[in-house]
């Protein structure tokens, strides 16, 4: 990639948004940091090899192009825990980057290999929204997963089996998944927020024999009651055997679940896994192959039906990569998740158990507070080492006012807080270093998929990071855009591909007959190469990436290619705008664009408003740029991974027709997309936002 960036011509083509990158790229970590865990690889690496690396991009070279043995280093670096050692590193079977085997020959067990350390130090904290604390040690939690695997067994549990689940972020989803894997059962599940229906159909994809469910739970203080919507998902289920009910709320013990089919109480069946004398089983984990399932993540299902990725044991070295080299992570530090189950990033965190790193699992949103609790206050008193926050929840914290007003916090055990699963804005890194109130501590911009256990960009402490990009590549990761022709480039926007194989990638989508939808969405664009479906952009100043969106997300109007991050970008300063979504729309057989704002509470979208949104956006990429149409709605539709859902709009914009959607948030925001005069009536002309900007008018309003 380095070559690439080297000859590149930056003023190719109009760059939208990130052309404010190439121009003034500022500069938000340059600073050393001595002996980091990302050094002492390296070092290993230089004196096995006799190799000499003056950069992080001189070491990502030789990951990418020594790939083999890369990983085979991963291997024996961490340790892995295998009874039978693997014959051969790596094994390519056909031309497809999928289409090959890792480590072939070896036998092991990935919760054998997480469940390493059994004594009295803390595993896990847990913290609710109530503030109700718990605090789990090592012993601990070994002896709750060799608990629930007693039982999981006891009831017929076996190898290649699925066990559902349909939790909050709880201690108990932390154990049932280790316990599952420790027999070779495959885990997965639909998020806690899913209505029957919802949660139904994908715990029908997986056909699981167990189901460990909540009975409710609290976010953004909100109670979500899940006890109502068990019958209808057990109903939905032919070959379950039990449902387990783990209670939390209030007299939920008391109730009776006769109603509900094949139910239980969690501590009857925890129970039934004991023997006659009251003595738990001893804990038993089955040696698989390196390519046994371990777990099903489900897509949001934004642009289509949800796919479920199948990832297998080998993902934990892609994890420990993330966390210990990129995240420079050790033994002792606590790593902050508010991920609920069926989210991919949930599972991210927990390999690192293995080395003794503490996971905080908040259960709740993000930007909820209380007069004694927010994220602050949490990230002091805890003693948070390295936080990942989606980019919209910082969004929502500097709407909602939820600064750090408290005189008396610390950060000192602060080291690297990020942010992704949205494009990252200048003004969120500016909220943060403002609430943190001082700048020595890591800040970058995170990114990865559901489809890939492991991210695709890393962080390195002694090279310089840039506001808004991605810093660095992860090692072993051959990460290129290409454009049409399949070329890649730098400098000008494409196609994010991986080029090279990894072990972070899926084993198969769960029931894909022949793997035809996994090759017609990840394979076909690009011979050899794993297409992920994003729009991206390479700085060739610094050699940062810029995630623009998704590439299905791209818009033309007036023959100019755009993207809605680009819309979002101009307008995101102006104060009267709370939200906003902006789709491409076919009218009088050419393509318009067409922008959607929330405002402020109590605000109208007045001619002044519209004005100064038209002005920033031709001020920052020209006339073709702005919207045709710009419309104010009351709410913006999100999924419930919180991205915006440009996609669902498209289709009602084009349709006048709203679409069944299972993966929403806000479902009622829906219908104000719909029967829109301007968007469905050929004879109303709708006044262009520049018709209304004068220039004497435009110094005015700017």
């Amino acid at each position: 990639m380095r070559d690439l960036i080297n000859n590149c011509d930056e003023n190719s083509c109009n760059n939208g948004f990130i052309n404010s990158f190439i121009l003034e790229p500022t500069i938000i970590w340059d600073r050393k940091v001595p002996n980091t865990e990302l050094d002492k690889f390296k070092k290993v690496i230089e004196e096995k090899y006799n190799k000499k690396f003056d950069s992080y991009w001189d070491f990502h070279k030789w990951t990418v192009d020594n790939f083999v043995d890369f990983w085979k280093e991963m291997w024996h670096y961490f340790n892995v825990i295998a009874s039978v050692p693997y014959e051969k590193v790596f094994v390519k079977k056909d031309s497809s980057i999928l289409d090959c085997e890792w480590f072939p020959g070896a036998r092991l067990n990935y919760a054998e290999n997480i469940l390493r350390i059994r004594d009295n130090r803390t595993a896990i904290i847990c913290l609710d929204e109530h503030e109700n604390e718990e605090t789990i040690t090592f012993a601990e939690l070994y002896q709750q997963v060799k608990l629930y695997a007693a039982a999981f067994r006891k009831h017929g549990l076996e190898k290649g089996d699925r066990v559902g689940c349909y939790l909050s972020n709880r201690k108990e989803a932390v154990f049932a998944m280790l316990a599952a894997t420790s027999i070779g059962a495959i885990w997965g599940g639909p998020l806690p927020y899913y209505g029957s229906r919802a949660a139904s159909n994908i715990l029908k994809m997986m056909d699981p024999k167990l189901v460990i469910a909540g009975d409710g739970f609290y976010n953004y203080g909100e109670l979500y009651y899940q006890l109502d919507n068990l019958s209808t998902i057990v109903e939905s289920l032919p070959n379950l055997t039990k449902l387990i009910i783990v209670p939390t709320l209030k007299d939920t013990l008391s109730k009776d679940i006769s109603n509900i089919p094949k139910s239980i109480f969690l501590k009857d069946f925890l129970e039934r896994g004991k023997t006659p004398g009251g003595n738990v089983p001893d804990l038993v984990f089955e040696q698989l192959p390196f390519d046994h399932p371990i777990s099903i993540n489900f897509t949001s299902g934004t642009t289509g039906s949800p796919k479920g990725v199948v990832h297998s044991a080998v993902t934990f070295l892609s994890l420990l990569r993330d966390f210990i080299f990129h995240l420079n992570l050790k033994s002792g530090d606590v790593a902050y998740s508010h991920c609920a189950v069926g989210w991919s990033v949930w599972d991210y965190p927990f390999p690192t158990l293995a080395l003794g790193i503490k996971q905080f699992l908040f259960d709740g949103e993000p930007v909820y507070k209380t007069k004694n609790l927010d994220l602050w206050t949490v990230l002091s008193k805890y003693k948070i080492t390295y936080a990942f926050i989606s980019t919209c929840y910082f969004d929502g914290l500097e709407v909602m006012n939820i600064w750090n007003d408290h005189p008396n916090l610390s950060f000192d055990h602060l080291k690297v807080f990020t942010m992704g699963a949205s494009p990252v804005k200048k003004r969120n890194y500016d909220f943060i270093y403002k609430n943190l109130k001082r700048n020595d501590i890591f800040i970058g911009s995170q990114y990865g998929a559901t489809e890939m256990f492991g991210d695709f960009t890393g962080f390195d402490f002694n090279t310089i990071s840039y506001m808004g990009e991605c810093q660095v590549p992860a090692l072993g990761v051959d990460l290129q855009c290409f454009d049409k022709q399949g070329k890649p480039v730098v400098g000008q926007r494409g196609e994010v591909v991986v080029a090279t194989p990894c072990p972070s990638f899926p084993v198969c989508l769960w029931g894909d007959k022949g793997n035809k939808r996994l090759y017609d969405t990840y394979l076909s664009k690009y011979e050899g190469v794993w297409c992920q479906n994003d729009e991206g952009w390479i700085n060739p100043k610094t050699g940062g990436i810029v995630v623009i969106g998704r590439s299905d997300d791209i818009m033309t109007q007036y023959g100019e290619l755009m993207s809605a991050a680009d819309i979002y970008f101009a307008i995101d300063n102006i104060k009267e705008v709370v939200d906003y979504l902006c789709v491409e729309q076919m009218w009088k057989e050419e393509s318009r664009v067409i922008l959607f704002v929330k405002l402020k509470d109590g605000l109208t979208l007045t001619d002044n408003i519209i004005k100064k949104m038209a002005i920033m956006i031709k001020n920052e990429f020209g006339k073709s740029y702005v919207p045709q149409v710009i419309l104010q709605v009351p709410d913006i539709p999100y999924n419930l991974n919180n991205k915006r859902m440009e996609s669902v709009v498209r289709k009602i914009v084009a349709t006048n027709k709203i679409p069944e959607v299972a993966n929403i948030k806000n479902p009622e925001s829906l219908k104000h997309f719909y029967n829109i005069p301007e968007l469905t009536d050929e004879n109303i002309e709708a006044i262009h936002p520049l018709q209304r900007v004068e220039e004497d008018e435009c110094r005015r309003i700017l």
